[in-house]
Formats: structure tokens, sequence, C-alpha cells
């Protein structure tokens, strides 16, 4: 049992596996431009436009380059500086009218179906995904 033993592995780590995905710099590095491009790309167009398989990019992204992909959140920076003054103006014209007449203006305000807010939808939801360094 002693020679047995001896015979045996001292290191315990993971060996390196036949067959395993592995990236060059290069492949990295062209994954990495296409996502400075733009970073809503999906790992299946990555893998169509860069020539890697789904593993190998998903590898990089994940191991090498250290990023996820999240939803990123709607913020109205689409519209348009005219747009942004409208909505300021009615924000504070409905903030002194509260002033002036208090809880009697809040119970005039409608409110909307939840359907109606999503009436306008410039991307959906998964098209708004991007990829984000951890942290």
């Amino acid at each position: 049992m002693g020679s047995s033993v001896r015979a045996g592995r001292q290191n315990v780590t993971d060996q390196p596996r036949p067959g395993r995905p592995t990236a060059t710099e290069a492949q990295v590095s062209s994954v990495t431009k296409l996502l400075e491009t733009d970073r809503r790309w999906t790992i299946r167009e990555l893998a169509c436009e860069t020539g890697l398989s789904h593993t190998t990019v998903l590898h990089i992204l994940e191991e090498h380059l250290h990023m996820r992909k999240i939803a990123s959140r709607w913020v109205p920076h689409s519209l348009t500086e005219i747009q942004k003054w409208q909505r300021y103006e009615s924000a504070r014209m409905h903030l002194e009218r509260y002033k002036q007449k208090g809880d009697a203006f809040l119970h005039r305000i409608i409110a909307l179906d939840a359907a109606w807010a999503r009436a306008y939808e410039p991307e959906m939801k998964r098209q708004s995904n991007v990829w984000r360094y951890y942290g």
C-alpha cells in the first residue's frame, strides 16, 4: 500500500484537459474590438462575426474579459432637449399646484393603465442587454 501512495500525484490542482476551449490573444482582441463598438452583441452574433465557437466566445467574455451580460436600465437619454425641458416644466407646474392646493390637487390626478405606460418601447428588453465588467 505504501508504494502505491508514493506513485500517486502530489499536486491536487486541475491539470489542463484536451478539448477545453482556449483563446489566443488575437481572439480575445477581436472580441474586445467588437464590444468596444457596441456592447449589445449576443454570444451567437460574436461567434458568427469572429468565426469562433460559442463556448470559446463565452470563455473569452467570462474568463479573459471578466464580463457578464446585464439588462441596462431604461433612462430617457434619447429625449431631445425640448422634450426634457417640457418634462421639467410639467413637473415644476405640478409641484407649484400641489403647493397651492395641497392634497386636493393629488385627488384630481388620474392614474392610467400600466399597458399605456408601456406603449412606447424603443427596443425590447433583450435588445437593451449590454456586456459589463464585474463590479
